[in-house]
């Protein structure tokens, strides 16, 4: 895989950037000038885009437990052509020849820059110029290019709830797995039942910067159907212990949703994924993630892990993804 221009989420980046940087790179190889003679120079005989992967898709990056971004690269098949000089013809061939070698040493930083392909096509015959008196040979390097960057194809946002209808109560719900969001839109409960084991909580968060929580607390809770109110366990450290017994109905509380997201881990590099706010910048995605010290079973279906926001929606602009990680996944 070629090198990446942004570890952030861009749009395709323009041809005339990726042959910038492909100079940038080539350049260093370029022996110092002769004083005298003309500065050596670096050019480019050729350049066409070529395809990479399918449709240029080369893969799926992950940010944290949640975010899963698409890896796409772009590359060019091209020639560089470098200009030598000296004070004679022999002077010219050395030069040449000593700059191959210096290329083919450095194969391997060149690749990690982003170099998949580098031949040597070769040169033109030493020839004398006028102004000023001395000797040119041009040295060309057939090379294949690829840089990636990621692209969320205009996404806003990662989950879309299917609308579900059971038959025999005619009950509409909706289904969306492990997963919830909350947003200025609406913050609704998210209930994780069994059979399933879980193994940590993943959030990504999207709160502006500096983050800033919307008001209103946040409840995670583990009981059962048809259990009586549950028992404040105090602290989260608490409640993960209890949670993990037998037939728990306990629950914690956190004044804040920045609160909560405080006992999460760094869980991946931030991305940028749609544009709430109407400022025109791309919102910064968070990946978090609070690994339980045992895993927390929910043997059965009528057992529950909530996670609750005590207000409908957010007072402010703001995404907040939950997600609860199953053992094995």
């Amino acid at each position: 895989m070629g090198t990446s221009l942004s570890g952030a989420a861009i749009s395709e980046p323009a041809l005339d950037t990726v042959l910038a940087t492909m100079l940038a790179a080539f350049k260093p190889i370029l022996p110092p000038q002769v004083p005298g003679l003309p500065q050596p120079s670096l050019s480019m005989a050729r350049a066409r885009p070529r395809p990479s992967g399918i449709g240029n898709i080369i893969g799926m990056t992950p940010h944290g437990s949640i975010g899963m971004v698409e890896q796409h690269a772009v590359r060019v098949d091209a020639q560089m052509r470098v200009t030598l000089w000296g004070f004679a013809a022999a002077e010219v061939d050395q030069a040449v020849t000593a700059l191959t070698a210096q290329v083919y040493a450095r194969r391997e930083s060149l690749a990690a820059e982003g170099f998949l392909k580098l031949v040597f096509e070769g040169s033109s015959p030493p020839e004398e110029t006028r102004h000023p008196i001395a000797w040119r040979r041009f040295a060309d390097y057939d090379v294949l290019f690829e840089t990636s960057y990621e692209d969320i194809n205009g996404a806003v946002g990662l989950i879309a709830p299917i609308q579900s209808q059971e038959q025999a109560t005619a009950t509409g719900w909706l289904q969306q797995g492990d997963f919830g969001r909350w947003d200025d839109a609406a913050a609704p409960l998210v209930t994780l039942r069994g059979p399933a084991t879980f193994i940590a909580l993943a959030a990504l968060s999207s709160l502006g910067s500096p983050a800033i929580s919307p008001t209103g607390s946040v409840t995670l809770t583990r009981n059962f159907d048809g259990a009586p109110p549950p028992t404040d366990a105090g602290t989260l450290s608490a409640f993960l212990a209890l949670a993990a017994a037998p037939a728990p109905n306990v629950f914690v509380s956190f004044a804040t949703i920045g609160d909560m997201l405080t006992a999460f881990a760094p869980d991946g590099a931030a991305f940028a994924m749609g544009e709430r706010e109407g400022d025109g910048t791309p919102d910064q995605y968070v990946p978090t993630r609070l690994a339980f010290p045992a895993p927390l079973p929910l043997p059965h279906a009528t057992d529950r892990l909530e996670l609750a926001f005590s207000q409908p929606k957010f007072d402010r602009a703001g995404v907040v993804y939950l997600r609860a990680v199953r053992l094995g996944s």
